[in-house]
C-alpha cells in the first residue's frame, strides 16, 4: 500500500493463471507483463510506479517495473532463476531478493541502475521487502529460524 491508499496484489483465474492487480479510486486495474501470464504485483510507491515480478515460458521469475504504463524487466547480474522486486520507495529505489546457482536467496536494492546485494550478516536466504524514503530496509533472513531485520543505510562521508 502506498500513502493515497493503493494497493497492489496478484489473484489466480478460472484458467489458473496468475495475474497482478490494481484497485484505485473504484476501477480495478490487471496487470499483466506483456505476452505472459504469471505475473505478481509486489510493491507500489506515492507516484503509481509497481513493482513485481512475471513468470516466462522457461520457468524463470524476472522483476519488473510498472511506471508510466511502462514496463521495464528487471534481472539481478547473475540470477539464476529468479529476481523479485517487492518494494519500491518515492526515490525510485527497488528492494528484493534474487537466487544464486546454489538455490540460495539474497536480497537487494537497485537504485539509479545500480544493483547491491544485502545480506543479514551470519544469516542466509535474506530477502528484502520494503524500503522507505531514508533508504532504511526491512526484510526477513535463517538463521536457526526465521528472523526480522532493519538496515540503515551509512551516510555517505564528505571530502
Amino acid at each position: 500500500m502506498n500513502d493515497p491508499g493503493d494497493i497492489v496484489g496478484s489473484y489466480v483465474d478460472f484458467a489458473n493463471r496468475l495475474h497482478g492487480f490494481l484497485p484505485s479510486k473504484g476501477d480495478f486495474t490487471t496487470i499483466d507483463f506483456p505476452g505472459l501470464h504469471a505475473t505478481v504485483a509486489g510493491g507500489i510507491n506515492a507516484q503509481g510506479q509497481i513493482v513485481g515480478n512475471f513468470g516466462d515460458a522457461s520457468g524463470k521469475f524476472h522483476g519488473f517495473l510498472l511506471s508510466a504504463g511502462n514496463f521495464t524487466a528487471i534481472d539481478f547480474p547473475g540470477a539464476f532463476s529468479v529476481t523479485s522486486p517487492f518494494g519500491i520507495n518515492s526515490n525510485g529505489e527497488i528492494v528484493g531478493f534474487y537466487d544464486d546457482s546454489n538455490g540460495n536467496l539474497h536480497g537487494f536494492t537497485l537504485m539509479d541502475g545500480n544493483f547491491s546485494t544485502v545480506d543479514f550478516p551470519g544469516g542466509f536466504n535474506t530477502q528484502a521487502v520494503r524500503v522507505n524514503e531514508a533508504g532504511q530496509i526491512v526484510g526477513i533472513y535463517f538463521s536457526s529460524g526465521q528472523h526480522g531485520f532493519l538496515a540503515t543505510p551509512i551516510p555517505k562521508q564528505k571530502n
